[in-house]
């Protein structure tokens, strides 16, 4: 198939990389402002750009026989007001400087009719091993699942990175920590695997820790994360 992209960003680019891949004739038209106009037998217009700008760009393609999609978490797919719409969302991280197999990305599926889902899941299924159906309300969930476990836990390790910069210690030397992290959520659940002072309630400890840094900003996420811990985990002792 034809398939146009609207977007030059990390998403598009890697999606785009991977439709070409698949062998379908993939036609990057920039961004917001595009380079090229999108052409005319498009059989699928993809946008893949910043959320907010989403249904501006969708109105574009009110009257287009192709199948309109954009790659959001968050948004509805009721912000495509095109006949055929839909919404191919892949849960993962992306950056430019790492490519990505996208055969073990998760691709969440959905569209306004049975016939454009049959195609979607066929498109799907040439990049990724991994389909599911998911309305949109299910999919804006799964997105803030999705910022909590990933965006909110590597802005942490920013901070970690920034906390051992000021004493001179590498950070790699925080990796089989983060690693063993990861990898013990596959075999039990986070609330079991959960350690540290908060769980304790180690107060010296926090009270020290939460003295240690110096932006108040930071002081109040440590403060609210520990106080967050230690609720979960007696909630979890009382069940």
């Amino acid at each position: 198939m034809k398939i146009a992209f609207i977007g030059k960003g990390r998403v598009a680019t890697h999606m785009s990389k991977a439709f070409l891949s698949a062998q379908h004739d993939v036609v990057m038209c920039g961004g917001k402002t595009r380079l090229f106009p999108v052409p005319a037998d498009a059989d699928v217009v993809i946008i893949s750009i910043k959320d907010d700008a989403i249904e501006e760009v969708a109105r574009e393609f009110i009257d287009s026989d192709a199948l309109i999609l954009h790659t959001s978490g968050s948004v509805s797919i009721e912000v495509i007001p095109s006949k055929r719409r839909g919404v191919l969302y892949p849960m993962q991280t992306f950056s430019f400087e790492r490519e990505v197999d996208f055969r073990h990305v998760p691709l969440f599926l959905e569209t306004s009719s049975e016939d454009d889902m049959h195609l979607l899941s066929r498109m799907a299924h040439d990049i990724s091993d991994k389909q599911y159906p998911l309305n949109s309300n299910q999919r804006k969930t799964l997105h803030l699942a999705a910022v909590l476990c990933c965006n909110f836990v590597n802005h942490l390790l920013v901070l970690s990175h920034e906390v051992l910069n000021d004493s001179d210690i590498p950070f790699h030397t925080l990796l089989p920590l983060i690693d063993e992290t990861i990898a013990k959520i596959h075999s039990i659940p986070p609330v079991e695997a959960q350690t540290g002072p908060a769980v304790r309630w180690d107060e010296k400890v926090i009270s020290s820790h939460i003295d240690m840094l110096r932006d108040p900003l930071h002081k109040d996420i440590y403060r609210l994360l520990s106080e967050s811990i230690r609720k979960t985990f007696i909630n979890s002792q009382n069940k």
